[in-house]
């Protein structure tokens, strides 16, 4: 009896709340906005428009975008971008579709489930949040500049005398593509974020350097009254050799070395040698950088396996002791004929080129000393223009020419304060260059502007006689 009164009451309870569903369904079916109970990312949105909704949680995105931040952390330093920053975007339309879809498919009973159940407990609906992938590349990059180390090779020194070896260090960069997922997949955690890097290894270590005891040699040459841009070729060129390590055996090339000249390439314009005579050209003062190499090893003994003088003398060292380099034509090149490995470096202030030669004292237990012996001069040869601006009887001397040198280059091996061996190196010709006369045919009388065609006639015999030097190629060396 009790057990049926239970049931018709239970009965009577779900009738009720059936028909109390419906009325509320019934009711809620005719709201055209957003239906009771529907919440985005627990914010309220019911009895709201769509366009209603998209503006009060889009204030909340807003917010966030200004308060929000990702973190970032290596070696205990904590780095920090703000969600504005990495390009934050919520999809607070697509959210607001569905919220406003809950109650609203084909389905009656769906519908019905929905409606009665958001009534009851609420429904939260997620909106999808992603970063701008442009803003997280530039946020990546503005990381790997501040988290870049270049690695530093191992480096000898050796200054007042005292030889210091200075150890290498590792380098490292970000692994920016790890990086990037690690972004992306850490969108609202409150974790710092590991930043991934990758390890590099310096070029040369201090095991590079056993055996290298001490200074074998330095020279130095100078070029303070050059012009700035001979200035800063010198530097340049002389950088590509600066740390440079070189094996037993090995052989280098300069121009292999430093590559392509060219304005493209850091290179300016200044003094060369061209046919024989001075100009200008991209790359002027590099010679002096390779003759100043050239001096450092012959000193040192090191074999020079190729090398050139200029077709004219030069100022910066005695003649016979020169190296010029010419692309495609002129090279200096040099092998390392010791037992242990060598080690150059270079050094400029805008006044003094300097290399220096470290290597194993016990491969080179002797002072090496250079000697070149003038053999013989070559007088210039006299040529004789004539010109019909010029008065009869007169001359204009329109380039001085200048005489011709042999030199042959020795080297001593002095060991104990006494030389062991003398033995030639090199052999340098610099070729002499015409003196040109231009013998007057003219007439006494001659205007200003006839004395004007003969300084244009006679720039122009200058430049034929350039043209016409045939002992040298055309071009000679970078000075």
């Amino acid at each position: 009896m009790m057990l049926g009164k239970r049931i018709i009451i239970s009965s009577l309870f779900i009738i009720v709340l059936f028909s109390l569903a419906a009325v509320y369904f019934n009711r809620e079916m005719k709201n055209e906005k957003i239906h009771r109970g529907v919440n985005i990312e627990g914010i309220s949105v019911e009895n709201l428009t769509k366009l209603e909704a998209i503006e009060k949680i889009e204030k909340e995105k807003e917010k966030e975008k200004n308060n929000l931040n990702l973190k970032f952390i290596l070696d205990e330093k904590e780095y920090s971008v703000s969600y504005r920053d990495l390009g934050f975007k919520a999809d607070v339309k697509g959210a607001v579709d569905k919220a406003y879809k809950i109650g609203r498919s084909n389905n009656v009973f769906a519908n019905f489930f929905n409606i009665v159940s958001a009534g009851a407990v609420s429904k939260n609906v997620k909106i999808e949040e992603s970063f701008n992938p442009q803003d997280v590349a530039e946020t990546i990059n503005n990381l790997v500049d501040e988290i870049y180390l270049e690695p530093q090779n191992a480096s000898i020194s050796y200054t007042d005398g005292s030889f210091v070896l200075s150890e290498e260090k590792e380098g490292r960069y970000i692994d920016s593509e790890k990086l990037k997922d690690l972004i992306n997949s850490n969108l609202r955690s409150e974790t710092a974020i590991e930043i991934p890097v990758i390890k590099s290894k310096p070029l040369v270590t201090t095991a590079d350097f056993e055996g290298i005891d001490d200074l074998l040699v330095e020279f130095s040459t100078d070029y303070s009254k050059s012009i700035q841009n001979r200035k800063d070729n010198i530097a340049l060129g002389a950088s590509f050799f600066d740390g440079m390590l070189v094996k037993p055996e090995e052989e280098v090339s300069f121009n292999g070395t430093v590559g392509d000249i060219s304005v493209d390439t850091g290179f300016k314009e200044a003094g060369v040698i061209v046919n024989g005579e001075f100009d200008n050209g991209i790359g002027g003062g590099i010679c002096q950088v390779s003759t100043t190499l050239y001096n450092a090893l012959i000193r040192s003994d090191l074999e020079v396996v190729e090398r050139y003088n200029h077709s004219r003398p030069i100022s910066y060292v005695p003649l016979g002791t020169d190296a010029a380099v010419v692309q495609g034509y002129k090279d200096l090149k040099f092998r390392n004929n010791t037992n242990h490995n060598i080690y150059i470096k270079s050094f400029t202030d805008g006044n003094e080129l300097k290399f220096q030669i470290f290597g194993n004292r016990g491969d080179r237990d002797y002072e090496v000393e250079i000697i070149p012996k003038l053999i013989g001069t070559v007088e210039p040869k006299v040529i004789q223009q004539y010109s019909t601006e010029i008065k009869e009887g007169e001359s204009i001397v329109s380039k001085k020419g200048a005489q011709g040198y042999s030199y042959t280059t020795y080297k001593e091996i002095i060991k104990n304060g006494e030389v062991v061996l003398s033995e030639q190196i090199s052999k340098s010709n610099y070729i002499p260059q015409d003196r040109v006369v231009i013998i007057g045919e003219g007439k006494a009388d001659e205007s200003k502007d006839e004395k004007s065609e003969v300084k244009k006639e006679t720039e122009a015999s200058k430049e034929k006689n350039k043209e016409t030097v045939t002992a040298e190629p055309a071009v000679s060396g970078l000075n």
